[in-house]
């Protein structure tokens, strides 16, 4: 009789498990929601330690890859990507140094990041409005010298 409940409980518990292994590798994946789109930087409102950029635009794929062209305040234009995994760390490419991002979507309207340039590590968090136009980015953390900083940049969907 117990190996006959045994095979019950195998049989009720197994396709439940089965089920489940998908959604475990799904669940790495982060959707954009109503952060996909093209966003630009509003210099006006933007905090940045020293010099700041003369333009910064950032892309959001639906998929949530991420990609950023800025212009620093001498022109020099940069482009740079990567694709989150919720809580996984991941390269960043385009980077001239080692960078990688561990970013967290805490809920529809917010993320966070621990970013990683080869061993110093900083910390941001990013906001979107409820009416998904408006998203507001905050790092703190300490420069390739070892200073601390802010930045501030908000931006607004196009």
């Amino acid at each position: 009789m117990k190996t006959n409940l045994k095979k019950a409980a195998i049989a009720l518990v197994m396709p439940v498990v089965l089920l489940a292994i998908p959604y475990q590798l799904r669940a790495q994946d982060v959707e954009a929601g109503l952060w996909a789109g093209t966003w630009k930087f509003d210099a006006a409102k933007a905090k940045f330690p020293g010099n700041p950029l003369q333009a910064d635009q950032v892309t959001i794929d639906p998929d949530f890859t991420i990609t950023v062209e800025e212009t620093n305040s001498t022109g020099k234009q940069t482009k740079w990507s990567y694709k989150p995994q919720q809580g996984k760390a991941v390269p960043v490419t385009g980077r001239v140094e080692n960078v990688t991002v561990i970013a967290t979507k805490v809920s529809p309207y917010k993320t966070t990041q621990v970013w990683n340039y080869n061993g110093r590590t900083s910390r941001s968090y990013a906001t979107i409005s409820r009416n998904g136009k408006i998203q507001t980015f905050h790092m703190s953390g300490t420069d390739k010298d070892g200073k601390p900083f802010t930045e501030l940049v908000v931006f607004n969907k196009q």
